[in-house]
């Protein structure tokens, strides 16, 4: 049979690369290929990472070895691996009980655009689904990966124009919670849109609500990358008040995610 290799040192997260491939190939095939650590198969598929001369950040290459027994996935570092993984299954054939695997591959990339993402909202106007259970969301989050998405933005309860559906498993703050903790066991960034609904940015019993708001919203994400606040549309907010108050947000912000950034659209 076929087993997953992987160095004995290998983290939490190529753990996590190495059982998604393992999940997609019995998905595909039928097949069951365990992950070691030892070379005991006959076919193997090599996953690791280290900065090479022909990669850079997320990068990775995939060979065949030269006796074909071993397909080796290699990523400029660990998420590289992830979109080798990606690449690895969209290339082969995989049909009941048979995985066959294209004499020629061979491939060395690197993105060519450093932030690569999707918004997906869980709520009734649609760019997800409102309908999605978390197994849902994960596996449409692993496979945007596949394809090379680095990046995926969420966003909280009350930004729509309608806070909840009959189609929702559950409520929207917790949805969210799941969407983070998703994108962190796949290492993608978190980003957040969040527009500014309040209606009174000046007064100090206002922006205590919205900052209360925060610190629930922000406290209870497991990651959160960046926080994305657009000018308008909706929450137009002049930017004399705008660079203000997103100043008080950043305070907030930090307390809970530290390194996480804010970026401003002037939409």
């Amino acid at each position: 049979g076929s087993c997953i290799y992987l160095p004995i040192q290998s983290s939490e997260r190529m753990h996590t690369y190495a059982t998604v491939l393992q999940e997609e190939i019995e998905k595909r095939s039928g097949l069951q290929w365990t992950i070691t650590n030892k070379f005991e198969c006959k076919k193997i598929i090599t996953l690791d990472h280290s900065p090479l001369p022909d990669l850079n950040k997320e990068g990775f290459s995939i060979r065949i070895s030269n006796n074909q027994d071993s397909v080796i996935i290699h990523g400029f570092d660990e998420r590289g691996v992830l979109y080798g993984i990606g690449y690895f299954l969209r290339k082969i054939t995989a049909i009941n009980g048979t995985i066959e695997v294209p004499e020629d591959l061979k491939i060395i990339t690197n993105p060519a655009y450093e932030i690569r993402g999707h918004q997906l909202g869980y709520r009734p106007k649609t760019n997800a689904y409102d309908a999605w259970d978390r197994q849902q969301f994960d596996q449409y989050i692993r496979e945007l990966a596949f394809f090379g998405a680095n990046s995926i933005e969420i966003m909280p309860p009350r930004t729509d124009d309608d806070f909840t559906s009959v189609h929702m498993r559950k409520p929207a703050a917790e949805m969210i919670v799941d969407q983070s903790k998703i994108c962190d066991a796949y290492d993608l960034d978190v980003w957040m849109w969040y527009p500014n609904m309040g209606s009174d940015y000046s007064h100090p019993d206002s922006l205590k609500k919205e900052l209360d708001e925060r610190h629930r919203v922000f406290s209870s994400l497991p990651r959160l990358d960046h926080l994305f606040v657009p000018g308008g549309d909706p929450g137009e907010l002049d930017p004399s008040l705008l660079f203000g108050w997103l100043d008080k947000v950043s305070v907030v912000l930090h307390q809970y995610h530290p390194n996480a950034k804010i970026w401003i659209s002037p939409q």
